[in-house]
């Protein structure tokens, strides 16, 4: 059997959806012997010398369009993508980018990491308003079968989408270098390289309204013995909202507390969040909530809100209000002051995250595929 995978989200700077993407791609590829693979990235997308891991079963179409090119790509995805793939013999198509071709006759499986620009529209991009807003319960009634991250997204498909197909909960995972060991000379590379203080509490994540980092300055300025705030990410950022124009407009005596150091190549990220004193991630809305699990892994103590959709993550971090500045700002103070605490929820971060594998995800992915023929 041939499965077309629409990849096109795969170009310029990864984001979690991006990752995530990649990380399944790899997994199918090592754990699946049967079938074979059609996938289509843009013009831009992965370079030949990334794709020469994937053996003969794989086949990769590049597009004649960037994927920066967001409108072009809307338009190939529902008018030729359909085409194409009964052209390409792919008896089931995923799209694992939130939407699908509406017109499609191949069986399509959906993947929907959340419905926040349907259930929260104030904390999605204008693009992605209209976008999602048009097309995602369409492409969700339509779809054969859907895939989400959790339990939550399960639930709020099943309310907002009534005539909805089966949904599958199939977790996203962690890659193994956030769970192997890292020496100390390791650190001292990754210090060195980011001018990272000795004690340091930190963010990972794109600057976007959700993330809610105006709190979570907040929070610090209620705690000014606390370590500074280290900020990393926001590769797609919202182009009027960044940590900087926040600090410089609200927050100017955080200025020397609060440092961003822009997006971390993906191996030195383990090592950032190993150092850190705790991670912090008192985010507004999440269909998952990777960088959490990623931190949990890495063997740093975390501060996450309510909203991050993680089975039982109360028993492994400390869960704040996030609405709630002063919250945030006494788990903060908790996990700061309490060396015991602290080293108790590494460890118990880290048999949190093992069990959650690509190659478990891929597993269960192949099982849907399966359910189609």
């Amino acid at each position: 059997m041939r499965i077309g995978i629409d990849a096109t989200a795969l170009y310029g700077t990864y984001g979690g959806v991006e990752y995530a993407l990649w990380n399944l791609l790899g997994a199918l590829s090592a754990g699946d012997d049967r079938h074979r693979y059609t996938v289509y990235i843009p013009r831009d997308g992965p370079p030949a010398s990334q794709l020469q891991p994937f053996n003969e079963r794989w086949r990769w179409i590049r597009l004649p369009f960037r994927g920066t090119q967001k409108l072009r790509r809307i338009v190939w995805q529902q008018f030729q993508l359909p085409a194409q793939a009964r052209r390409d013999g792919c008896a089931i198509l995923h799209a694992p980018t939130y939407v699908s071709p509406l017109r499609a006759t191949t069986p399509i499986v959906l993947t929907v990491y959340d419905l926040i620009a349907l259930t929260h529209p104030e904390f999605a991009t204008p693009l992605n308003r209209l976008h999602y807003g048009a097309l995602l319960k369409r492409c969700i009634a339509r779809a054969h079968h859907v895939i989400v991250p959790s339990e939550s997204v399960r639930q709020e498909v099943a309310r907002l989408i009534p005539n909805a197909p089966r949904a599958s909960v199939i977790p996203l995972a962690v890659e193994p270098i956030f769970l192997e060991e890292h020496d100390a000379a390791e650190h001292d590379e990754v210090r060195q390289r980011y001018h990272l203080p000795p004690r340091y509490l930190l963010f990972v994540g794109n600057f976007e309204p959700k993330k809610n980092l105006a709190n979570l300055l907040r929070a610090l300025a209620q705690l000014p013995d606390a370590p500074p705030l280290i900020v990393a990410g926001g590769g797609r950022a919202w182009s009027e909202y960044g940590i900087g124009a926040i600090v410089a407009r609200d927050f100017p005596a955080l200025a020397n507390r609060v440092l961003h150091i822009g997006y971390v190549r993906r191996c030195d990220l383990p090592a950032l969040y190993a150092m850190s004193t705790a991670f912090v991630f008192p985010s507004l809305a999440e269909g998952f909530g990777m960088p959490v699990l990623e931190a949990l892994a890495s063997g740093t103590a975390v501060v996450a809100s309510g909203a991050v959709a993680l089975p039982d993550l109360e028993k492994v971090a400390l869960l704040c209000d996030p609405h709630d500045a002063a919250s945030i700002a006494a788990q903060i103070r908790r996990v700061v002051e309490d060396d015991e605490l602290r080293a108790h929820l590494a460890r118990g971060g880290r048999d949190y995250a093992r069990p959650f594998t690509w190659r478990r995800t891929a597993e269960m992915t192949l099982d849907v595929y399966r359910s189609l023929t």
